[in-house]
């Protein structure tokens, strides 16, 4: 905790935790804005009440996106947005707005896009923008101290210098706003540029990944540390589609790190969101849906590729967890947990040396025993974490006698903390990752398989309309309104995809049709350009993998899925039309866009689709599973015999399945 979230907690209990009263807030559903509903503060949510209020009072708008899972969200909410005398500066020279990027995704990107172009790095929350009355950007930052601290402008002046060059320089406000607004119009547009079309750029795209690869600690960069699943996803496809040995060692040495590090919750599993060191010791406690659903297929595959009973273990370990703090009763996911416990961050997942050695020993364990255990799991007498606390990792891969034993203690001992608060909004994006996250991990227990399929019914009974379009989120419980986003298509079109190739029930392929071309007649504006949102501002989606893959490069994977399995070559055009809008980017770093490069490997060497009878390949599943070609569809025909085709042409024959393989093989 930082020394002014200490100051404003202790102010708050001198003040006898008084609450201010309600704000424009009152009303919104979204968790985080109610965490925000009794500031000081005077929020209003983004909408036209507040846009009229800038007008009609010539202010410019105090923006902050952030979400209710955030820490430092609630730190510069404890710190700022509850003290009065912020409040009152920012309530005086702006109209302040406050936005949860999980219901607004397309305008967080729009902002995160504006503060990258600015700063020349990513940004994060909570997400700091200065707007004018007409809502146009002219500052943008992050996180924002209350007061001047080590050299940084705190609130105290960045708020009055900025409301005053508002009020008495308009004009510099307004030049300002427009060179940042030519600077979004020149960074989206680039010239087409068709890409080669061998496949040297994977090669190309692994050498610059080996470069700032960490060959210590594994991962990627220093710090901040995030679990990058789509680059690790690229990596093991161009394994399997060349052989290269860096992308192998750099994929599985990752996903190997990642799962004995503190990253990982080593005592009730599933992922946190980040860490904040290069070792992997310190994570960020967020536990997101988004973060655990995206690793778990991945995992899966590095399981059925090494055959690391580890691997598979750490798949059924994060889906029990997710399962246990996520899913509702009709089988939908709530979003995220948050970091902090009782103002503690961590708190429900860190532990003391000597209550655990006296836990472990009180069980029966000898000193000596319980000593291993401990050590086995980093728990130190003068702490890993924090002064005294430790956080469970494994540096050691072999556990010590009686590991199990312990870690059940261990985990007994968390039974009586409080565990973070969990964001229960469902959303739909994220609950279609899940549910391809549970289709993929049927193939390590076919328990998954009925689990994936009731929660796909689940979320299409909440959030589909009677024409079949989606909605975008909803609190649980609540009923949905907000129009479904190209995520949420992409990332059901994605679970069904995954549904048809688990079953093969045309159910699933139906609804991947359906869903894609109401994607492609709302979001898609030609040229290879697509929408985030179809409502304003207009911000177009990237190939950018940030938090998550870019819905759109995911959406380009899909369409060559349907192309195939529906020989649909309008599908492949619009992939071939948006891969060359961006092959300036990709052909310059190719490693930057995993799921852009992969969708561009898949199309130019080619899907190949089994054709058989449903019972046929059903019962052939495995079989095809390990046909040594990387990109591979089912497909259930009625008919005798199997059939390999490509999206041209068929082009193996055969009785049984074996005749076929051998040709796909020699491709």
């Amino acid at each position: 905790m930082t020394r002014y979230f200490i100051l404003s907690l202790l102010f708050s209990l001198l003040l006898g935790a008084a609450k201010f009263p309600a704000n424009h807030l009152e009303g919104e559903n979204s968790p985080y804005l109610r965490q925000h509903l009794h500031n000081p503060v005077d929020w209003y949510p983004w909408g036209e009440e507040a846009f009229e209020k800038a007008k009609r009072e010539h202010k410019p708008i105090f923006l902050s996106i952030g979400y209710s899972t955030c820490h430092w969200c609630h730190v510069m909410a404890h710190e700022s947005f509850e003290n009065p005398e912020i409040a009152e500066l920012i309530n005086r020279w702006f109209v302040p707005v406050k936005v949860d990027r999980e219901e607004m995704p397309h305008l967080d990107r729009y902002f995160q896009r504006i503060y990258r172009l600015l700063h020349h790095r990513g940004g994060g929350w909570p997400l700091t923008i200065f707007l004018t009355e007409e809502r146009r950007a002219f500052f943008a930052a992050t996180y924002i101290p209350p007061v001047d601290s080590y050299g940084v402008q705190g609130l105290e002046t960045v708020v009055p210098y900025y409301g005053k060059l508002y009020r008495f320089d308009r004009q510099g406000i307004e030049r300002r706003a427009d060179a940042i607004g030519k600077l979004m119009e020149t960074a989206g547009t680039l010239p087409p540029k068709r890409l080669p079309s061998d496949l040297k750029i994977a090669d190309r795209a692994v050498e610059r990944m080996w470069v700032y690869y960490d060959k210590r600690y594994k991962g990627w960069g220093a710090r901040p540390k995030f679990p990058e699943s789509s680059r690790i996803r690229l990596l093991l496809d161009i394994y399997r589609m060349n052989g290269n040995d860096k992308a192998k060692s750099m994929a599985l040495e990752t996903l190997d790190a990642m799962q004995r590090s503190g990253l990982y919750d080593q005592i009730d599993g599933a992922f946190f969101r980040y860490c904040v060191d290069r070792a992997w010791t310190m994570p960020h406690f967020e536990k997101m849906l988004y973060t655990n659903a995206e690793l778990i297929p991945i995992y899966v595959e590095a399981w059925k590729l090494t055959g690391n009973g580890r691997f598979r273990d750490v798949v059924r370990e994060t889906v029990r967890e997710v399962d246990r703090r996520f899913r509702t009763n009709e089988g939908l996911y709530m979003s995220a947990s948050d970091a902090d416990s009782d103002h503690q961050e961590g708190g429900y997942f860190i532990y003391r040396y000597e209550d655990a050695l006296e836990a472990l020993t009180d069980a029966g364990f000898s000193r000596r025993e319980a000593i291993e255990n401990l050590h086995y799991l980093d728990i130190r007498d003068e702490g890993n974490f924090d002064t005294e606390f430790s956080h469970p990792r494994r540096p050691a891969h072999k556990p010590p006698a009686g590991f199990k034993k312990a870690r059940a203690i261990l985990k007994l001992m968390r039974k009586n903390r409080t565990y973070p608060f969990i964001d229960r909004k469902i959303i739909t994006a994220w609950n279609g990752m899940m549910i391809r996250a549970l289709f993929a991990a049927s193939e390590t227990a076919g328990t998954y398989l009925a689990r994936a399929e009731d929660s796909y019914a689940a979320l299409k009974r909440t959030m589909m309309r009677g024409d079949g379009r989606l909605f975008h989120q909803v609190l649980w419980g609540g009923k949905p309104t907000q129009p479904g986003m190209l995520e949420d298509y992409t990332f059901m079109i994605d679970a069904a995809l995954a549904g048809y190739q688990a079953t093969l029930k045309p159910l699933y392929l139906k609804d991947a049709v359906r869903w894609t071309d109401l994607a492609i007649d709302t979001f898609y504006l030609g040229n290879g350009r697509w929408l985030l949102a179809d409502e304003e501002p207009r911000s177009e989606s990237d190939m950018d993998d940030s938090y998550y893959t870019s819905p759109m490069s995911k959406m380009l994977n899909n369409l060559l899925d349907l192309a195939l399995l529906e020989s649909d070559l309008r599908y492949d055009g619009i992939v071939k039309t948006t891969l060359e809008a961006n092959g300036l980017l990709l052909e310059k770093a190719p490693d930057a866009w995993p799921e852009a490069l992969r969708a561009f490997l898949r199309r130019t060497r080619g899907i190949v689709g089994i054709k058989s009878s449903r019972n046929e390949l059903l019962r052939a599943k495995h079989a095809v599973g390990s046909i040594d070609y990387p990109f591979l569809l089912l497909k259930a025909e009625k008919m005798e015999g199997f059939v390999a085709c490509d999206m041209r042409s068929c082009f193996a024959f055969g009785s049984d399945l074996k005749k076929v393989e051998e040709v796909v093989e020699k491709r």
